[in-house]
């Protein structure tokens, strides 16, 4: 198989990358810790600048580049194999990591863990961020999840798992994790989390676990002293799946510019009241153009939820993304 040497700038690193291979993919297996996320095209985090050389872009999340992006270049590094040799504009993270303690575990629900870790010291990160968790028992295999709560001074971190079968870390969690179980922790990451920088109404849409990120922010958004509308879209599609409805209600309760949805799809659920569709909930129920936009879920509700909020006017710069999906 053709190999070909590529250089990352501005750090100079230089490694060689098979053409079956993507970028971040040959980069992991040499020790190189370029910046990435998911791994699978669907968040990111592993965006780079082609400075010279030619690739192959596998199919990715399409809302990850704008057009203006692509004329310049950027690409989807865990989804660009190379055709060339390549010099790469791309981060490399640096290999401080964190120590944690489990705390506690809590079933929020039937298929959702609340795993609370305890960190050995500050762990900075801004709401709606996510942390990469090393799969205890694992040599290198690193898990994705966001933190379901605001910065605390208490070093305490909060995560929604929801159980995935087959998935390493979730099995793990629900079958073997014990409190006081170490595990580790890299830096926080992501580019979704809480702007500050204006006072618009928020929109936050949440489907499953993407709910967590979405906690925080609000969390965030109580501390900041904010008294702004805030609209809260929650959705799953089987019963199973529905967790911290009460937490929800409470949050109700406390705060008056908030005001909440959730819907649930599934057909065996005969006496729900609410709405059985996320999104029709959404589009039924506001004018949108307004707000300040943060959404969290699968890759095809994030794509279906921001063409539906571009096309009643909303700009593509108020809306904010995390998208959840298994990790390559």
């Amino acid at each position: 198989m053709i190999e070909h040497e590529i250089v990352l700038e501005p750090s100079g690193t230089r490694f060689r990358v098979r053409e079956d291979q993507s970028i971040v993919e040959a980069a992991l297996e040499q020790g190189i810790a370029i910046h990435h996320g998911c791994g699978n095209g669907s968040c990111g985090d592993c965006k780079g600048t082609i400075l010279e050389g030619e690739i192959t872009q596998l199919p990715f999340m399409p809302l990850l580049l704008t057009p203006e992006e692509r004329a310049s270049g950027k690409a989807i590094l865990c989804k660009a194999q190379p055709r060339s040799s390549l010099r790469i504009a791309a981060k490399i993270d640096t290999a401080e990591q964190w120590q944690g303690r489990v705390e506690s575990l809590c079933p929020l629900g039937e298929t959702v863990m609340e795993l609370i870790i305890q960190c050995d010291r500050p762990y900075p990160y801004r709401a709606g961020q996510y942390a990469r968790l090393k799969i205890p028992g694992e040599t290198n295999a690193w898990r994705s999840y966001s933190m379901a709560n605001a910065p605390r001074e208490d070093q305490r971190l909060h995560f929604h798992i929801r159980k995935v079968p087959g998935g390493k870390f979730s099995e793990w969690l629900f079958t073997r994790a014990q409190i006081g179980d170490e595990i580790v922790l890299s830096g926080a990451q992501g580019d979704f989390y809480l702007r500050t920088e204006n006072e618009r109404p928020l929109l936050c849409i949440a489907a499953g676990t993407g709910l967590a990120p979405i906690e925080a922010i609000l969390e965030e958004s109580r501390k900041l002293g904010w008294r702004r509308s805030i609209s809260l879209y929650f959705g799953v599609r089987n019963r199973r799946d529905l967790y911290h409805l009460d937490v929800l209600e409470e949050l109700r309760q406390e705060r008056s510019e908030l005001r909440f949805s959730v819907s649930c799809s599934d057909p065996e659920l005969l006496r729900w009241s609410g709405p059985r569709r996320l999104l029709p909930a959404v589009a039924a129920e506001g004018h949108w153009q307004e707000h300040e936009v943060y959404l969290c879920g699968s890759p095809g509700m994030v794509e279906a939820a921001t063409d539906l909020l571009l096309s009643h006017g909303v700009p593509h710069e108020q809306i904010h993304f995390d998208s959840f999906s298994p990790s390559a």
